[in-house]
């Protein structure tokens, strides 16, 4: 098999810094840039869930909500389904996210159930 035999179907990213630090979406950073110029070779049938925590409702305390939101010029219009959700309260820092009980219940949901095959019989 090579590269060509798969592809992603669903992807969620978690407080992913898609504009590094930066909180003003127009200073771009040269990433953001390079992966703006290189969202043509997304696959078009890809579903996309990108998480934000909120602490202060700018930042997760690492990563400014605006540098998350950013990944709306890389998918939107380019993949199948962007979603962009936004988690405050307890657990919504950074380094929670992963373990934030509304993001494991985002995962099970929309990323292992649906993709869940029927268990073969012997």
């Amino acid at each position: 098999m090579n590269q060509a035999d798969y592809t992603m179907q669903r992807m969620i990213t978690l407080g992913s810094p898609y504009n590094l630090e930066e909180s003003k979406q127009a200073n771009r950073t040269q990433m953001l840039t390079d992966m703006i110029r290189m969202k043509k070779r997304l696959p078009v049938n890809l579903t996309v869930y990108s998480v934000a925590g909120s602490e202060s409702y700018t930042s997760d305390g690492i990563v400014p909500l605006a540098s998350v939101d950013a990944g709306k010029y890389i998918f939107q219009n380019q993949v199948k389904h962007y979603t962009m959700i936004t988690l405050s309260g307890n657990n919504a820092e950074h380094s929670d996210l992963p373990q934030n009980q509304e993001t494991i219940d985002l995962i099970k949901q929309d990323l292992l159930i649906k993709n869940q095959r029927p268990a073969l019989r012997p």
